[in-house]
């Protein structure tokens, strides 16, 4: 965990210094459990803010910091002897506009358990592929779109998603 908080660190700290504005955006998070988390799991809201700094050798490439917090929802019949899964995820990764507006990302890093009874591992990696598009507004701010499929591994198996991200995209 601490080996990919400190890589995310320095590849941000490296891409900071590029010419063009670093971006933040506030996000709020909707998903759909998928595989084993589908079982137990009805659905997925949280929230993230992401830090987007630009590549100083591609245009196209920025560099990803992301935080958030995420609780999978217990279905009702499970309700009485499950709580919901709350995991904190920090990932670094890359993202590419493939146009203007359209983009591919890639996240990887840890996703961090807060349930005090959770009986799998407390910290676990994830990774997230994704696609997703910004709508400019005024004074170079965006709305940002994206898809993704989430999964954080752990020794028992994953607890996977699809989750749709809208954001408030903004200049650092």
């Amino acid at each position: 965990m601490k080996k990919i908080v400190l890589a995310a660190l320095i590849l941000c700290n490296v891409a900071a210094f590029a010419q063009r504005t670093p971006k933040g955006s506030i996000g709020f998070e909707a998903g759909l459990p998928v595989g084993q988390a589908d079982q137990v799991y009805s659905s997925v809201l949280g929230g993230t803010f992401k830090a987007e700094f630009p590549s100083s050798g591609s245009k196209a490439l920025n560099y990803t910091l992301t935080v958030g917090y995420q609780s999978f929802m217990v279905k009702n019949e499970y309700s009485r002897f499950i709580n919901n899964a709350t995991y904190v995820p920090v990932k670094g990764g890359l993202k590419y506009f493939t146009s203007n507006n359209f983009y591919l990302e890639g996240e990887v890093g840890a996703s961090i358990n807060t349930n005090g009874n959770y009986s799998g591992s407390k910290t676990a990696f994830l990774y997230a592929p994704g696609i997703g598009v910004n709508l400019p507004i005024a004074g170079g701010n965006a709305f940002d779109l994206g898809l993704r499929y989430e999964s954080r591994v752990e020794s028992g198996g994953s607890v996977s998603q699809f989750a749709l991200r809208l954001a408030y995209k903004f200049n650092l």
